[in-house]
């Protein structure tokens, strides 16, 4: 038996034109649930909510949950998988319901906008979700045995600190963990525990399915250390394959048993001197607005990025096209938005093709006569903006 604490929350993606009834905890009860674990899943909810539940638990019966009533159904509306969401309501306007107060043996938890919880257990992992003022596990619970998992943010967040030495200080000596595992995107993450630093791997994936990603590899994770009784290393490179797993194909997977994994690790871990020309359209405000969550996503990833609107700006055609030729020379990768074939992107991408350049194309409405050309270079092309911005970075 596994005990889980989290939110269930409605999710939109955009990108996907998807809609799904999910948050971190009932995915982590997913996992769990589809790998013949028994559950007892805390959290709060509207009476849909409730109903959803039930509806589950028709299917699993080794599934029981507890839902405190709560007026909202609280929702996740993503533009695209790496940006960041718009919460309604507002996080301003989240009431808290009554608090969870939760013992086990066994508990994964994660952080929750709108309840509060306190937990008792002997083997506990800890996934705050949010670098925004995050709560620290000692101010909420006890633990025998305490894993944290967190991203970069969160552990500087958490810590207060930047520094790595002084974020594994604070963890081992302020939260008492026996271990900390730190993701870092597609570079995978690092498991630290007791002297040991372990790289643990991600996998290049046809597909990235990225929301909700995270809550696999916790819960993955929970299930090999609490049900399984795994090695730590076992379990967080099990979690990154499961977590693969899920990105590619959105199924819940025990990989510790699984022969069949056959995904390359992605070993680049040095890119902070690698550049990314952004080829794209920038004239009307929904191109403005896409081309700079693109950008923001790339630097998220410590990676350089050359994009013309930001870094050339306007000027006379002849200047802005000479700096564009020097800017793509200077790159190691090209990333082009194709929706609209505007008419510049197409000569930086022939550009580009001409010169050798690896290039990575994003649309929505191109039909494939339409990008025929492009078959001359070496141009791989996505109709989803999360994935094909994982796909170069994965090609540098």
């Amino acid at each position: 038996m596994i005990s889980v604490v989290g939110g269930i929350y409605r999710e939109i993606d955009y990108d996907d034109v998807a809609m799904e009834i999910f948050g971190s905890g009932f995915r982590c009860v997913k996992f769990l649930l589809e790998n013949k674990c028994a559950v007892a899943f805390s959290t709060t909810g509207s009476s849909e909510v409730s109903k959803f539940l039930a509806e589950n638990k028709k299917v699993y019966e080794n599934f029981n949950f507890n839902c405190i009533d709560y007026d909202e159904f609280i929702t996740f509306k993503y533009s695209f998988a790496l940006d960041d969401p718009t919460i309604f309501p507002s996080i301003l306007n989240i009431k808290k319901s009554n608090k969870i107060y939760l013992t086990g043996t066994n508990v994964i938890c994660y952080g929750m906008l709108e309840t509060d919880f306190s937990v008792k257990g002997n083997k506990v992992v800890y996934d705050p979700q949010t670098s925004i003022k995050p709560t620290k596990f000692k101010d909420i619970g006890i633990a025998d045995e305490l894993i944290y998992i967190v991203n970069l943010n969160e552990a500087r967040s958490i810590s207060s600190s930047e520094d790595i030495n002084e974020i594994k200080n604070y963890f081992f000596n302020e939260e008492n963990v026996k271990a900390v595992i730190i993701k870092n995107g597609p570079y995978g993450a690092t498991l630290y525990h007791e002297d040991d630093e372990v790289q643990i791997p991600s996998f290049i994936t046809d597909n990235v399915n990225k929301i909700g990603s995270g809550d696999i590899f916790t819960s993955s994770f929970g299930y090999y250390w609490m049900e399984m009784g795994l090695k730590l290393e076992e379990c967080a490179l099990y979690a990154s394959m499961s977590t693969a797993l899920y990105c590619d194909k959105k199924i819940y997977i025990n990989t510790s048993s699984d022969p069949t994994f056959s995904y390359k690790k992605f070993a680049n871990n040095k890119l902070t001197d690698i550049c990314i020309y952004l080829a794209a359209p920038f004239f009307s405000i929904a191109e403005l607005v896409l081309i700079d969550k693109i950008r923001n996503a790339f630097l998220g990833f410590g990676v350089k990025v050359f994009s013309p609107f930001h870094d050339i700006g306007l000027g006379d055609d002849a200047t802005i096209a000479k700096k564009d030729i020097e800017g793509i020379d200077k790159s190691n990768i090209v990333f082009c938005v194709l929706d609209n074939l505007d008419s510049g992107t197409l000569i930086e991408i022939g550009y580009s093709i001409a010169n050798g350049k690896k290039i990575i194309g994003y649309h929505r409405t191109c039909y494939k006569p339409q990008l025929t050309m492009l078959n001359a270079g070496e141009v791989t092309i996505y109709n989803n903006l999360t994935t094909a911005i994982y796909h170069t970075i994965w090609n540098l």
